[in-house]
């Protein structure tokens, strides 16, 4: 059997160029703020998948571009589902338009302080992702198999969730006071 020596220098580069340029990176950036996937990203660009994970694997910029609009958009997914499971305030308001004596419109603006009480299922999907040892879905707790089912949560579960503003008493069960 001969042993080969390949030379370093005399490597050449083959397949196609590829098709990656400096400016995908922030298209790229403005296409997942706006919620796009990778599959969307790689059909925009009219690539395939592979590349564009191939092109995170090759530059940083780009990766970084990809996992930062996710970021940010997980943050305002996960502070938003907390302000919907806790309830909260806002102000509305509303613009009517009157006329007066003299034949002028008059603008008046009405605000209003309303209240959205917290939502029960925003409340468990947080327990079962903050949770999940103590809040499982019952369908997941019967699929995994074998063994004995675990034992019922106890019939009333109170947890105080203190808010920046305020602290609501939450309880989740049969027998309620």
């Amino acid at each position: 059997m001969a042993y080969v020596k390949i030379r370093k220098d005399r490597h050449k580069k083959t397949g196609r160029p590829t098709s990656f340029s400096r400016k995908m990176i922030k298209q790229s950036r403005d296409l997942v703020l706006m919620g796009y996937t990778h599959e969307k990203i790689a059909e925009f660009f009219g690539v395939s998948v592979g590349s564009i994970y191939h092109w995170k694997s090759m530059y940083k910029e780009f990766s970084d571009a990809l996992n930062i609009g996710k970021d940010e958009y997980d943050s305002k997914v996960v502070r938003s589902l907390y302000k919907t499971a806790i309830g909260y305030n806002y102000v509305e308001k509303k613009k009517e338009v009157e006329k007066t004596e003299d034949g002028k419109t008059r603008t008046k603006i009405t605000r209003t302080e309303k209240h959205i009480p917290g939502n029960v299922s925003a409340m468990r999907t947080y327990l079962y992702n903050r949770r999940s040892g103590e809040w499982k879905p019952e369908a997941a707790l019967s699929s995994q198999g074998g063994g004995e089912r675990p034992p019922a949560p106890p019939l009333n579960i109170t947890y105080t969730v203190a808010a920046p503003v305020r602290a609501c008493k939450v309880t989740i069960g049969t027998d309620r006071e």
